[in-house]
């Protein structure tokens, strides 16, 4: 069970399928939304990457509540601190305490280029 200063919510963006050009391709323009209650939103690191490209990146730490049901494909977070979208870095990681899962937690990345 997340401490009760995990009061913070995020919301789980799900792209809408569409055809085209005869292929199912994912559409972000309008995508469906949900919000999970109880988290605890921690900053990373990010910071400057200018080896592989000239850009800045922001990552956090997500700690969701168990019961938390992540879409299997893609899907993007939006969180109560920051502006814009975050994608999953990984795998989302069921955190265990004895028999039962205590809680989620997934590692989120934004990259803006061209600083």
């Amino acid at each position: 069970m997340l401490p009760r200063f995990a009061r913070q919510s995020v919301d789980i963006l799900t792209p809408v399928l569409i055809e085209e050009r005869g292929e199912t391709v994912e559409d972000w323009s309008d995508p469906v939304r949900s919000t999970v209650a109880g988290c605890s939103v921690q900053p990373g690191n990010g910071g400057a990457d200018f080896e592989h490209a000239d850009s800045l990146t922001a990552d956090y730490t997500v700690y969701l509540p168990p019961e938390t049901v992540l879409p299997v494909e893609s899907f993007r977070v939006e969180l109560p601190t920051t502006s814009g979208q975050f994608i999953l870095m990984g795998e989302p990681q069921p955190w265990k305490f004895g028999m039962r899962v205590d809680h989620l937690r997934i590692r989120l990345e934004r990259r803006r280029d061209g600083v």
